[in-house]
């Protein structure tokens, strides 16, 4: 595959929600990092239209909607697609026969016609899913095995893997199927939100919102690229939508994927889901994530559970990385970024805020050469990029770096009691204790504000228990790095950033014509 064709003409186009236009609507400015895309008048006559909810039409119209979904400046927004017989759903897993009950009924109610495989179903479930007149197969209930014979089950084009237990939504499955209309898209991830059952106590409804926001398979509110470990890829960047950050290892519990390209590779036994779309990112295809197709998913409301959850989803980054042959599988900084984490994890947190403010200086500059840009703008998009490579940072501190960042806070605090036997180092490791605690603490107040309408609780016991399930992930994450016998983890990579969008060709094919090439962002 030299290049992409132009985006077919079934998909309309969405700017993102982080995107602004400049110069009367000349100039796109946005993505993460932040890069500029200068259009021609047609191509701005184009994107009106589009935001009224017309298609692109034509091939320059096609290119210059793959180029825009490419530089993760916009996305695909597809009109739905009743489901025919080149649709299956395949549901494994096994969490009791009153879950997979749920989930059968749901997909009946919605979708009666679309053909649905249990796979690994015995006993009572297997007697639940008969009744229903959903075929039964046999097979692991998890993992790999599950996946593999749930793929063999099925002969339709496209297979939606539904875990036991998922609650559908109406219209889940036609929101993702719209997406198919475009060939490159091989799979598409849909939102799996956290369900909130009656009869949970406070106590229940606490631990719930907590696990939903540690180890949930929610990613957010925006449409985005699913890209291996967040780390753009030359024919794919990220969008700048949420600081440009999320967590890459949450778990999928649905997705839909063509059955065709759906080989798991052996071995796969940890996340196999995960390694699927990363593997088919890799060759080039297309993964989204679609926030309109919603199913919901039971909670976890026990804190043993929480903590097991946690540290197993930590497990899952050295194996990944071994597989991917990653060597560097922690946050993707910027070069700044980079110095700044490293002086203030030194102690020096002044000189590490003087670094991100002259990272951020770089990109304003590097944004202000390339475009009229308003100078406000060009803040909010050099802050925007601060706030994502501190969100990195953090995030890595924190489910990655535990151990260390606790340990310098303990010894920080031993330090000052000690005061004066300890010289002149007393201040250093307070500072380091200071940075190291901020970075352990302030995420979850932050996630608790944004939460406290359903946090049930105050500030202190969700970061507490917060941390817990931060320290079980770390722990988790060690624990493969041992496992496997490579750091990849625990090592963060340096970040490229373009300062236009990536154009038609795909991974560097021919320019669009009207979009102007700029220069290269720090």
């Amino acid at each position: 595959m030299s290049s992409r064709p132009p985006l077919s003409s079934g998909p309309g186009i969405e700017i993102d929600r982080a995107v602004r236009l400049t110069d009367e609507g000349h100039v796109l400015v946005g993505g993460c990092p932040p890069r500029t895309v200068r259009l021609a008048p047609e191509q701005v006559s184009a994107l009106i239209r589009w935001s009224s909810g017309s298609m692109p039409k034509g091939e320059e119209e096609g290119l210059l909607a793959r180029a825009l979904v490419r530089a993760g400046l916009a996305h695909p927004r597809p009109r739905p697609l009743a489901p025919d017989d080149t649709v299956e759903v395949a549901v494994v897993g096994r969490t009791g026969h009153h879950a997979l009950a749920t989930t059968l009924d749901h997909l009946a109610e919605h979708r009666p016609k679309v053909r649905t495989v249990v796979v690994g179903a015995t006993g009572t479930e297997a007697r639940v899913a008969r009744r229903r007149g959903v075929r039964v197969v046999t097979g692991q209930t998890g993992g790999t095995g599950a996946m593999a014979a749930a793929l063999r089950a099925c002969s339709a084009d496209l297979v939606a893997l539904v875990e036991a237990g998922t609650r559908p939504s109406p219209g889940w499955l036609e929101t993702a199927l719209g997406h198919f209309d475009d060939p490159e898209v091989m799979a598409v991830v849909p939102r799996v939100l956290t369900d909130r059952p009656r009869g949970l106590d406070h106590a229940q409804m606490t631990v719930a919102a907590i696990a939903a926001a540690g180890t949930g398979a929610d990613r957010g509110i925006d449409p985005m690229p699913v890209l291996p470990w967040g780390h753009s890829r030359p024919w794919q960047r990220r969008s700048g939508t949420d600081g440009g950050f999320t967590d890459a290892l949450r778990p999928v519990p649905a997705l839909v994927v063509r059955r065709v390209v759906a080989d798991l590779g052996p071995g796969a036994e940890e996340a196999p889901v995960l390694d699927l779309l990363w593997r088919l990112v890799d060759q080039g295809w297309s993964v989204r994530y679609e926030p309109r197709s919603r199913l919901w998913a039971p909670p976890t409301t026990d804190v043993a559970d929480y903590l097991r959850d946690s540290f197993a989803l930590g497990t899952l980054a050295a194996p990944l990385a071994r597989r991917h042959g990653q060597r560097r599988a922690g946050p993707e900084l910027p070069p700044a970024g980079m110095v700044g984490l490293a002086l203030a994890a030194a102690g020096h947190p002044g000189a590490a805020l003087t670094a991100g403010a002259l990272g951020g200086v770089s990109v304003a500059g590097a944004l202000l050469s390339q475009e009229r840009i308003p100078l406000p703008e060009t803040a909010r998009m050099a802050g925007l990029d601060l706030m994502r490579t501190v969100r990195a940072g953090t995030h890595a501190v924190r489910t990655a770096w535990w151990p260390l960042a606790a340990a310098a806070t303990v010894g920080g605090v031993i330090a000052r009691r000690r005061g004066r036997r300890v010289g002149g180092k007393v201040e250093r490791a307070r500072r380091i204790a200071v940075v190291a605690g901020a970075a352990l603490t302030l995420p979850h107040v932050m996630a608790w504000h944004r939460n406290r309408a359903r946090a049930l609780t105050g500030p202190v016991p969700w970061t507490v228990l917060g941390m817990a399930g931060d320290a079980a992930r770390s722990l988790g994450t060690w624990w493969g790095v041992v496992r496997t016998r490579t750091p990849a983890p625990l090592v963060p990579r340096t970040g490229t950033a373009s300062g236009t969008a990536p154009s038609g060709g795909f991974g560097g094919g021919r320019d669009l014509p009207g979009v102007r090439a700029g220069r290269r962002l720090p």
